[in-house]
């Protein structure tokens, strides 16, 4: 098990150096590979206090890089604790119509509107970055049965100046 986190970990970091480098969108499922990597080596981390499930059956579409992966790690940072109950995480795409949903949703304690102490940065730079490339959007809200359901959607005919996404 080790070698195979570790593995896992140098994928995560290599796409990170990658991703970083890059100023244009980057396909889905390259976003769903480091995403998933950085969730193996947080398994092995926290073991029984994490699951996750993935239902992406929608594939094909194109994100600014690093929208998926900082999206799941805050989840993991802010819904893990002794305190709590394990995590359950999921992943899903939807065609939605006129683009693509992406759809992260937890079980942990909640989102937390911002405040002047702790701004939600990682998270508004996602919000400008999908706004400004592809004409997406990024929504959070509270899930009725507790934790947080954020929302990407990537439209189908971005407005002028924006890249096609899908």
């Amino acid at each position: 098990m080790g070698q195979r986190v570790i593995l896992d970990f140098s994928s995560y970091l290599q796409n990170n150096f990658t991703a970083i480098a890059k100023e244009d969108t980057v396909p889905f499922h390259d976003e769903l590979e480091h995403t998933r990597a950085y969730l193996a080596v947080e398994k092995a981390r926290f073991e029984d206090k994490l699951y996750v499930e993935f239902d992406t059956p929608v594939t094909v579409f194109k994100l600014p890089p690093l929208t998926l992966q900082p999206i799941v790690e805050n989840a993991v940072k802010h819904g893990i604790s002794p305190d709590l109950d394990p995590l359950y995480l999921t992943v899903a795409t939807e065609d939605a119509g006129e683009g693509v949903k992406l759809t992260v949703e937890d079980t942990g304690p909640g989102f937390a509107p911002s405040d002047d102490d702790e701004p939600h940065i990682a998270l508004d730079n996602i919000r400008r970055r999908l706004k400004a490339m592809c004409g997406g959007t990024l929504e959070i809200e509270p899930r009725e049965q507790g934790g947080t359901r954020v929302t990407v959607f990537v439209p189908q005919n971005p407005p002028p100046g924006s890249i096609q996404c899908l």
